[in-house]
């Protein structure tokens, strides 16, 4: 039994006979994007023309789960923060479930690491920074995101990252024992089933962290057994040439984030004032 809360009302989804039915409001475009239960769509929202992306889930697909989307679409409606992306409306049908959201001009933090390989120092930290706010943000109103990674860090104006698909996030009522998330990027107590709460974020952050700095996550293998092995030991190799040119700072940082024990692991809003999150921000590039 895992002490958690989804909240499931659907006081914030509006019923529509079909997809259709929102043509009135959105002009519905070419289809940009898939997952594996969803297929994600560009939308102009006609009374002022807000370009949007419209995300459609089919509900047999959720095999009973729906709660996971209303949950989803419940804390996206208590959130407000410049780095968490924004919910703009709500709908389902007998069939599936039709969510809009802001449209991420810039696609996605693992879409700009597959471009460039790895990103500068500051760039970096920024992009940790600005997750740590929002993370700090759900974690002091008891909320767990559980699904931190680059695919879910969409980017707006260039420089500018927001923390997207709660569908795994829930509100903390104590400690969660329930295995979830992306494996790459899952702490160990996770996968220990030992009990966890909102520290798993931020590992989760450390390996994005990681994965910017060098290009590549620091636990790897094809083979997801020998993968949580990796995981549940913890190494991670800064003899590799990739860290030659990575400052102390970041380093010391990154070990914060990744620390074995969850109890001495940084939290979200400390990251906010570690050296090199400052150094950074006094020093653009």
């Amino acid at each position: 039994m895992y002490l958690m809360s989804f909240i499931s009302t659907t006081k914030n989804i509006q019923y529509v006979e079909s997809r259709s039915c929102l043509d009135k409001h959105y002009e519905i475009g070419e289809l940009i994007g898939k997952g594996n239960f969803s297929r994600v769509f560009y939308a102009l929202r006609k009374k002022d023309g807000r370009k949007c992306a419209l995300k459609e889930v089919e509900r047999h697909q959720l095999r009973g789960k729906w709660f996971f989307i209303e949950n989803e679409v419940e804390i996206l409606r208590m959130c407000s923060h410049p780095n968490i992306c924004r919910l703009v409306d709500a709908f389902k049908t007998n069939v599936r479930y039709l969510l809009v959201f802001e449209y991420a001009q810039d696609g996605d933090l693992f879409d700009l690491i597959r471009r460039d390989g790895h990103l500068p120092e500051c760039d970096a930290a920024s992009y940790t920074c600005q997750i740590a706010s929002a993370l700090a943000y759900l974690h002091e109103r008891k909320i767990v995101h559980r699904d931190v990674k680059p695919e879910n860090l969409l980017l707006f104006n260039k420089r500018q990252a927001r923390l997207c698909d709660f569908g795994l996030a829930c509100t903390v009522l104590g400690p969660l024992y329930r295995v979830c998330g992306t494996p790459t990027y899952c702490a160990p107590e996770i996968l220990n089933e030992s009990g966890y709460s909102y520290s798993v974020d931020v590992w989760s952050l450390g390996i994005v962290l990681h994965v910017m700095l060098v290009g590549f996550a620091p636990f790897r293998s094809t083979n997801r057994i020998r993968l949580f092995q990796l995981i549940t030991k913890g190494k991670i190799h800064f003899d590799l040439p990739e860290w030659r040119s990575i400052s102390y700072e970041a380093r010391n940082l990154l070990n914060e984030m990744l620390c074995m024990n969850p109890k001495q692991r940084i939290a979200a809003d400390e990251i906010l004032s570690h050296s090199w999150i400052k150094s950074s921000e006094n020093h653009p590039e």
